[in-house]
């Protein structure tokens, strides 16, 4: 069999057997992809150090003929975000992020777009975990997902979602929302999650400890 190669995310680690993983990536080439990766968990596996949640790898895969599950042949370590496991908050944040992506995607249905605005926020996340940028990822992984929300029925909360929607990160990350416009927000995109996936990302209850925004900008800002 041919080895294929591909650049990808890890969004999900499921152990297997007492020696093996099966891998989630999102990949640049592939879009979501799963690997089996053989001996994984072994503590003399070539694999230790080069596979765990939020792992940005370059990685050679045999492709199977009989199912989605594919033979993970080798990974090199591109960027491990290591600094979002340096607290709660960041390895809350870059779960929810991950875990959208994973329900929000098709298996091996490429988008190289949604690639890149993952790994623009693993990055932006490392540096300051804010609720805004997760909002400002979800609507533009909404958005490259080919939904396009109409926040007609959401009040005040409608304009500002569309406003951050229309936001490139730099200025997503100049924001700052006040308590009740963030709960708006999150009843918004839940409301609308719920009625597209038909369910809420597990790692949703984060957003309960969420309301503190680290942005520094002044309430109301608008972003550009």
């Amino acid at each position: 069999m041919e080895v294929e190669r591909g650049e990808g995310v890890v969004l999900r680690c499921q152990p297997v057997t007492e020696t093996s993983l099966i891998v989630t990536w999102f990949t640049r080439e592939f879009g979501k992809l799963k690997t089996l990766a053989r001996g994984a968990r072994r503590l003399k596996s070539p694999f230790r150090g080069k596979i765990d949640l939020f792992y940005h790898d370059e990685l050679l895969f045999l492709r199977s003929r009989r199912s989605e599950l594919h033979l993970l042949h080798d990974c090199y370590l591109v960027d491990p975000h290591a600094r979002l496991r340096e607290s709660a908050r960041q390895l809350q944040a870059a779960s929810y992020v991950c875990e959208l992506v994973e329900l929000a995607t098709a298996t091996e249905d490429p988008q190289p777009e949604v690639f890149d605005l993952l790994v623009q926020t693993m990055s932006a996340l490392e540096k300051s975990p804010s609720t805004v940028l997760m909002i400002w990822f979800a609507l533009q992984l909404l958005t490259a997902a080919g939904w396009k929300p109409s926040w007609e029925q959401t009040r005040g909360i409608g304009r500002v979602l569309e406003s951050l929607a229309a936001a490139n990160i730099a200025g997503a990350q100049r924001v700052h929302l006040s308590a009740s416009q963030l709960s708006d927000a999150r009843a918004a995109l839940e409301g609308f999650w719920q009625r597209q996936v038909g369910r809420l990302p597990r790692s949703n209850g984060m957003w309960g400890e969420a309301c503190a925004d680290r942005n520094g900008q002044t309430p109301g800002h608008d972003p550009k």
